[in-house]
Parts: C-alpha cells; structure tokens; sequence
C-alpha cells in the first residue's frame, strides 16, 4: 500500500486576518483526500505561539465567522533547523513530532502571506504550498505590486499611495478628483477583507483613513473599477 503523504496545515496566525484564517483553513481540511493525505494540524495563536491541534477538535464555534477561534491546545510546539524536514518538537517534553512531507500555509495578512513563513520553511528544508519568498512579499505589499506591474506594462487601477510618516496627506477633494467616486481606502499589507473601505463621501473618507491606518502605516486609495469579481 502506498504510504499516504504528512501535510501540516499551518494556520492562524498573528495578523489582524486571524479569524480569516481558521475559515479558510477549515474549508481546506474538509476538502482534503484522507486517502492521500495524512494531515497534521498546526495552529498559530494571536499571541505567535505554535501549537499541534486535535483534528477531531481544533476550533470552537467554526460555523459562525463572529465568534469562530481555536480550541485550547496545550501541545506547543518548538521550531528547530537543523535536521531534514524534522521542524517542530513538543515544548513539554522535547519529543519531536514525526517529520512532514509537505506543509501547506493557510495563513492571512502578515506573518503569514508576506514571505516570513516561506523563509521559514525555506531553511528549514520543507516544502510547501503556494508562492515562494519573493513572490509572497511583493504580493502581499499592494503598493510594491502595483509599481512593478506599472513597470512590466501591466494595467492597473489608478490608486496613491499615503504614508503615516509623510506629512499632511492629499484630502478628499483633491483624491477625488484625481481618481473619482466612488474610492477605496485599504491598508497596503493586509488582504481583502480587514480595514478595505469603499467610500463616498467626505465623512467615510475621514472614517476610512483612520481605520485603515490602525492595520497598516502605508495605505493605499484606489479607484473604483466596475466589473464582476472573480475567485
């Protein structure tokens, strides 16, 4: 019988998308092939400590996107390197658990998206799922993106970019009339679903910059482009 391949599924996470993680990640373990895969569960908590998740348990109220966080576990886990794929060892006694063939991030916004998890992973030898080191961090800076796909003659949404750290910044009008209305006001590091606004007036304009720049001291405004959304 062929042996069934250890994926960890890493998720969770310190980033202000934590709750956006445990969605996707519980949709991801429901979809797997447990014929194929031997899944290992681990979590990040909102504190930044790693931890190995029952899989018959690992969250409370999954069904409600309000309430939905992860189970207690008292099974943390340390990070080594050295040793081929062998990544983590249980903190109460030293054990390692047995070494991972592929691990497979579902982890949201920083700490996660933004190529520190896949250097981790890089080091430590392990392969993983999704877009390597320099892929991530560019993707997960909007305004970065948006500078080499202007480069590379790729069209893209007409947006500014603002700064905490720069001074007095561009005010409603003036955006607007560079960009018109509708906008959208987003941090320029997080996804598409925490401090994204979409905005039509001076008031939600105030309202906007303030909440995005609680996740974010680089945001982005962007221009509204009508169309449909596709996943």
């Amino acid at each position: 019988m062929t042996r069934k391949i250890r994926l960890g599924i890493l998720f969770g996470g310190k980033s202000a998308e934590h709750e956006v993680s445990l969605q996707s990640a519980k949709n991801v373990i429901e979809a797997v092939d447990r014929e194929k895969y031997d899944l290992v569960l681990i979590t990040i908590d909102k504190q930044g400590q790693w931890h190995l998740a029952d899989p018959s348990a690992f969250l409370l109220n999954p069904d409600d996107p309000q309430r939905i966080k992860l189970a207690p576990s008292e099974d943390k886990l340390g990070i080594v390197l050295g040793d081929e794929r062998q990544l983590f060892v249980r903190l109460k006694n030293g054990a390692p658990i047995e070494a991972l063939d592929v691990i497979f991030p579902v982890l949201h916004g920083p700490y996660g998206e933004d190529g520190t998890i896949q250097g981790l992973l890089k080091l430590a030898d392990v392969p993983f799922v999704g877009a390597s080191v320099l892929g991530s961090a560019v993707g997960m800076d909007k305004d970065v993106m948006k500078r080499l796909l202007r480069d590379g003659g790729v069209p893209i949404a007409r947006s500014v970019t603002l700064s905490r750290n720069t001074g007095e910044p561009p005010g409603f009008q003036e955006l607007t009339e560079r960009l018109g209305l509708p906008l959208f006001i987003k941090p320029a590091n997080l996804g598409s679903s925490v401090g994204v606004h979409k905005v039509r007036s001076s008031e939600q304009f105030e309202s906007a910059l303030h909440d995005a720049f609680q996740f974010d001291g680089k945001i982005l405004v962007e221009e509204f482009i009508e169309g449909r959304e596709i996943e």
